[in-house]
């Protein structure tokens, strides 16, 4: 029983993290590549200041390898689950 309550929270959790996941991946790539190819930037978009960039790619770093880690711990349980299921259930059985 224990097994599908933490299967469901994991579920959970993993697609709240996934939609997370999109929009802190759409804001570290595009400060990345802002910061990588920064001679286009000064050219062309002269209005974005680096440093304000730097800013928000370095703290928005840690929180992105938090949740990733989060993200991979739920959904290795996930891949897990049904393994787990079937030793339970297998158990139960010869008992």
């Amino acid at each position: 029983m224990t097994f599908t309550i933490f299967y469901l929270w994991s579920k959970k959790i993993h697609r709240v993290l996934m939609f997370v996941i999109s929009i802190t991946t759409i804001i570290m790539g595009t400060t990345g590549i802002l910061l990588k190819y920064s001679f286009v930037t000064t050219k062309f978009l002269p209005f974005i200041d680096l440093g304000a960039m730097r800013y928000v790619h370095n703290n928005v770093s840690p929180l992105f390898t938090i949740l990733l880690v989060t993200m991979a711990v739920t959904g290795i349980y996930m891949y897990f689950y049904p393994i787990l299921q079937k030793r339970a259930t297998a158990k139960r059985q010869v008992n």
